[in-house]
């Protein structure tokens, strides 16, 4: 009896231990993964790009034009005199100080439309209006959200300059191509070049440069 007792304990044992026929062991349960950390989006007041938020800029600059008229003989389509006082066929010379106004809205990281407004500061001369320009366009920066970006756009503007001996209208393609530096988050400055070219009154190629401070709200 006594040695029975220890043989059915060890039986009862091993039993236990062994899984039934045909059934494989239960696997352990894995560890569970670590719950995800959710992205938290970046407060606004740190975010740098231009969406939804309006802007203005003020800038100011000079440059260089080239100008051809379509009849050089005209006295009112003239752009300028020889030594001989033959009307020139091309005319060269420094563009008007003027000053831009622009505001406009963000519709995009990256994207402005705008509307611009420009007022020449000198008076006319032959061949060199005193600038009078206004339109609207759009404006892109690359990349959007940096501290430092490039600026270029397309605006389309009416020419109303007041012009010394000539007249007429014209239409004028501006193309902004600037160096835009973000001092804060709402307020920078920029440096620009800017080819503008006009075809209907005459034909005429300026390059502007000049420089200009940015506010974005809200």
């Amino acid at each position: 009896m006594k040695r029975l007792l220890p043989m059915a304990l060890t039986t009862m044992a091993l039993f236990l231990c062994v899984p039934a026929s045909g059934q494989e062991p239960s696997p352990e349960p894995s560890p569970e993964p670590p719950p995800e950390t959710e992205d938290k989006d970046v407060p606004r007041r740190l975010q740098r790009d231009h969406r939804f938020q309006g802007v203005v800029n003020v800038g100011f600059g000079t440059g260089f034009y080239m100008v051809a008229p379509y009849d050089k003989n005209d006295p009112l389509k003239a752009c300028g005199y020889d030594d001989d006082g033959q009307s020139e066929p091309v005319c060269t010379g420094r563009s008007g100080m003027h000053l831009d106004f622009l505001g406009g809205f963000g519709v995009k990281e990256g994207l402005e439309i705008v509307a611009m407004y420009r007022q020449g500061l000198e008076d006319p001369q032959r061949g060199r209006p005193q600038a009078r320009f206004i339109g609207a366009g759009f404006k892109i920066y690359k990349p959007a959200d940096g501290l430092f970006k490039l600026a270029f756009g397309v605006i389309p503007l009416f020419d109303f300059s007041e012009r010394s001996g000539m007249e007429g209208q014209d239409f004028v393609i501006h193309i902004p191509i600037a160096a835009h530096f973000d001092i804060v988050r709402w307020f920078g400055a920029y440096a620009q070049l800017a080819p503008n070219i006009s075809f209907v009154s005459e034909f005429r190629f300026d390059i502007n440069f000049g420089f200009g401070v940015q506010g974005r709200f809200p």
